[in-house]
Formats: C-alpha cells, sequence, structure tokens
C-alpha cells in the first residue's frame, strides 16, 4: 500500500527542479576590483610590487585610451600598453620622495592580469605613501585595494572614489 506523501514528495521535487531550469539566470556582476601587494623582500633589497587585474577590465582600460579600438590583452604591444598605464597610474613615496618603480614583467593568469614592478632600496621605506589611481579614471566605482607588508605586520588600504594620496606607516 502506498501513501500520497512520497508521491507529493517527487511531484515537489520535480516542480521544484523546473522552476530552477525555467528561472531566469542570476545576473552576477563582478567588482571591479585591482588588488594590489607592496611587500619588503629583505633577501634582494628590493620593494616588491604586483597588481591583479581583472584581464577584461584591462582591455576595456587599454580600448578607451586608444579611441575605442579593439583590445586583445594577449598581444605583447597591448601588455606594453598596459604597463606604461600602471606606471602612470600607481605611485610610491617614502618620505616625500618618489620611489623609482621598475617593471619586471606581465603575467597572464586564468582571467587575471598580473604586473610586477620593484624598487631597489638600502632599507624598507618608514614613510610610505602610496597613490592608485589603476582604473579609476575608466570605472566609476571602482575600488583598489593595497596590502602592505614592510616588516611583520600587514597593512590594507582600500581606494576609490576621489580619494588621493595615503599613507602607510607604524609597519616596521
Amino acid at each position: 500500500m502506498t501513501t500520497g506523501g512520497g508521491m507529493l514528495t517527487r511531484r515537489f521535487a520535480m516542480m521544484a527542479g523546473g522552476a530552477l531550469v525555467l528561472a531566469p539566470p542570476a545576473l552576477a556582476h563582478r567588482a571591479q576590483t585591482v588588488l594590489t601587494t607592496v611587500m619588503w623582500n629583505a633577501g634582494a633589497m628590493t620593494l616588491d610590487v604586483m597588481h591583479r587585474l581583472h584581464a577584461h577590465d584591462a582591455e576595456l582600460c587599454l580600448a578607451q585610451k586608444n579611441g575605442g579600438a579593439q583590445i586583445d590583452i594577449s598581444v605583447l604591444q597591448s601588455q606594453a600598453q598596459l604597463m606604461m598605464y600602471v606606471e602612470g597610474a600607481f605611485g610610491l613615496t617614502d618620505g616625500g620622495k618618489a620611489l623609482a618603480l621598475s617593471p619586471l614583467g606581465l603575467e597572464l593568469q586564468g582571467e587575471a592580469v598580473l604586473l610586477y614592478q620593484e624598487c631597489r632600496l638600502a632599507e624598507p621605506p618608514r614613510d610610505l605613501a602610496i597613490d592608485h589611481r589603476i582604473l579609476r579614471d575608466v570605472f566609476e566605482n571602482q575600488t583598489n585595494l593595497v596590502n602592505v607588508r614592510l616588516g611583520q605586520r600587514t597593512r590594507t588600504l582600500l581606494f576609490s572614489g576621489g580619494d588621493g594620496v595615503k599613507k602607510a606607516t607604524g609597519l616596521l
């Protein structure tokens, strides 16, 4: 003898499954964020910088800078343009003195673009200030996150809107 409970459960499961199939896909919006890491490398006596951008955001940025032309970030020329853009939109100072960042290279990693820079120094900066405008001139809601590690402690700075230079002091 069967009860109606089992049949009701199966009907409910089929209806729920059908609703999921027919439901419109969720319109998830990826946040436009650049993640930057600034780290003191005591062995090499360098301040190492790594920027992680979404490849599509990088392509849109370069397209805007190039009058709307189609950009492919896997092309070496586009990568060089992106590095030059980053060099102009990101800067570090120590006690008001600009730190000269040298480009090391760029790496494509899935949907991400990783850009590497370094600055040779005799010691870690004591009064580090950061100017982070990468993609903030392209996307209205762009947010940039910077993790700074100079000693044993890490400090996180958030740049958005009209934020200007921010200091990352007290890490040594």
